[in-house]
């Protein structure tokens, strides 16, 4: 009978799996309640010191009021939503944060006129207090 071993990678792979889904799941979670248009429940998605560079703005916000005025004016477009079209995921070594980076179309609707706006992003997601929360968020149009 031979004797089973465990390698060391099985239980960091193991928990890389493990973090790589509760980002993806993060993410779609992310996109889905961009298109309920509710401010609050877009910024229960971030932790409190997420460093957000939004698309449609050239300012840094790095707290929740700043994030609130960025979200009060992006979901204010109606008809808003996001389409993830690709992205690609990797785990840290210390398996404390997940980035996230890809493409993504928004779509709205501005003064009666369908826009859609192509768009870069990278996130970064961490498990904290339960819930894998956005604590980076950089996206910009695409070129």
């Amino acid at each position: 009978m031979r004797a089973s071993h465990t390698s060391a990678a099985e239980p960091y792979a193991d928990t890389e799996l493990a973090c790589l889904a509760g980002a993806k799941a993060a993410l779609y979670r992310w996109a889905a309640t961009v298109a309920t248009r509710d401010v609050d429940q877009v910024l229960a998605l971030y932790a409190p010191d997420a460093i957000l560079v939004p698309t449609l703005s050239n300012q840094v916000r790095d707290c929740d009021d700043s994030r609130r005025n960025y979200f009060d004016n992006f979901l204010a477009n109606d008809g808003l939503v996001c389409d993830i079209q690709v992205f690609k995921k990797r785990v840290s070594r210390k398996l404390g944060t997940v980035v996230v980076g890809g493409l993504y179309t928004f779509v709205y609707r501005q003064a009666g006129v369908q826009r859609v706006v192509p768009a870069r992003f990278l996130f970064t997601f961490e498990r904290i207090d339960d819930q894998w929360l956005i604590t980076g968020h950089h996206s910009s149009i695409e070129a």
